[in-house]
């Protein structure tokens, strides 16, 4: 599956794609809103990975451009390690939450809800 990864920390970021790789996932790796926006705009994911605490705008503000923008979401999780990200993503409708540290085999599983509901 086409995996959108929004992380600013860039070892994070690497990190995640090459699990995704392993995975047979097809990760593609932006840092910011800005740059999920610009994807989006020629690219539709099956999942997108979207941490809340990035430069410039939140997750929350780039999940909300995107609504904005294009009328509709991919399948988003939210990955955070804030200790309030949990309840930050409530207010994210449709969206799944992924606290870190998390292990490969929870990513993996959430993955796979994550695309299954994209499909119902």
């Amino acid at each position: 599956m086409r995996v959108l990864v929004v992380e600013d920390d860039p070892s994070v970021r690497e990190t995640l794609g090459m699990v995704l790789e392993a995975y047979d996932h097809q990760p593609d790796l932006v840092d910011d809103g800005e740059h999920a926006l610009k994807y989006l705009e020629t690219t539709w994911p099956d999942v997108m990975l979207l941490d809340l605490s990035l430069p410039g705008m939140s997750g929350e503000e780039v999940y909300q451009a995107i609504r904005d923008k294009f009328g509709r979401i991919p399948p988003t999780i939210v990955v955070s390690a804030v200790q309030e990200g949990e309840n930050r993503a409530r207010h994210l409708p449709g969206a799944m939450f992924l606290a870190k540290p998390y292990t490969l085999e929870e990513l993996a599983n959430i993955l796979e809800l994550a695309a299954s509901s994209r499909a119902a």
